[in-house]
């Protein structure tokens, strides 16, 4: 029988990358179960959003033969975009903060499924911790743009490591904010690696389901789509938003970059194999060898 994938080891770039989509691909069913049930309000509220964008957008560019003029309901569209990028920012965040739940439940079951009230109950109990620290770190990185990009970007990695130490390891921000600096130390290039890779994936998909979008709206006169309009605007709205989904890719990279290196620094994965000598579900020949 084949062992489920052990969190706690070091891996390189290409093993981070590959073992992402491996936990994922194990993981498949009750993870996006999870998922679905509670970000599924948000998914929602995220079609809805996303169709009045695009529904308003042959209303707002008056299309001829030789310029775009915008005329009618420039403000209706405006606003429904911006609430429509609210709402992907916060399902992007709720898919974050599920999947680390999943993952810390996961880990304290000894790499068993989590159940839906498991995962539940973590999402509860970190939600206002989460969401206190995510205030914190938004100001800090609009500092860091207002000062210098560079700056705003090396916080911005280092950021990533904040939500899995809180909840894998119950820990305050003042705890997670300093130990996530303490781990990158000298692997930054590698977390912002995987974190671009994995953001790319993701961006392309979104990137590739927002066309249909764009065309069916903007050329509508040309196509002679009056009558399929809404139909096909309602049917990819609910593709691009459900495509959000997989935003669970680079939460499950960013956590196996912070197992990589609590591994590499603090051995957390080889000392609690060590405690669990001698017990009476210890099994070492299924635990995958060391690297150093």
């Amino acid at each position: 029988m084949k062992q489920p994938l052990e969190l706690r080891r070091l891996r390189d770039f290409g093993q981070i990358i590959n073992d992402s989509f491996t936990f994922l691909k194990e993981n498949f069913k009750p993870l996006f179960k999870a998922l679905l049930i509670i970000c599924g309000f948000f998914i929602l509220i995220g079609i809805v959003s996303t169709t009045f964008t695009y529904m308003n957008v042959d209303t707002t560019i008056h299309l001829d033969t030789n310029s775009y003029d915008v005329q009618t309901k420039p403000y209706e569209y405006i606003v429904g975009a911006l609430i429509s990028a609210l709402i992907l920012l916060l399902t992007q965040a709720f898919i974050h903060l599920v999947t680390v739940c999943y993952i810390s439940v996961y880990l304290q079951k000894n790499n068993a499924t989590p159940t839906l009230a498991e995962v539940w109950g973590y999402f509860k109990y970190y939600f206002f911790r989460i969401l206190g620290s995510g205030i914190l770190m938004f100001f800090m990185l609009i500092a860091g743009f207002v000062f210098c990009i560079i700056p705003a970007i090396y916080l911005g990695t280092v950021f990533h490591l904040i939500i899995p130490i809180i909840v894998i390891e119950n820990s305050s921000f003042g705890y997670a904010f300093s130990k996530s600096f303490r781990l990158i130390k000298n692997n930054w290039w590698l977390v912002f690696g995987v974190i671009f890779i994995m953001s790319l994936i993701v961006g392309v998909s979104a990137y590739i389901a927002s066309i249909p979008l764009t065309i069916i709206s903007v050329g509508n006169k040309f196509l002679s789509l009056s009558n399929f309009k809404l139909p096909l605007i309602l049917i990819f709205s609910v593709l691009h938003n459900v495509l959000s989904l997989a935003y669970v890719l680079p939460a499950i990279a960013v956590c196996l970059c912070y197992f990589n290196l609590a591994e590499e620094k603090d051995g957390t994965g080889l000392l609690d194999r060590i405690g669990k000598l001698g017990t009476a579900n210890d099994d070492q020949t299924n635990l995958p060898a060391e690297e150093f």
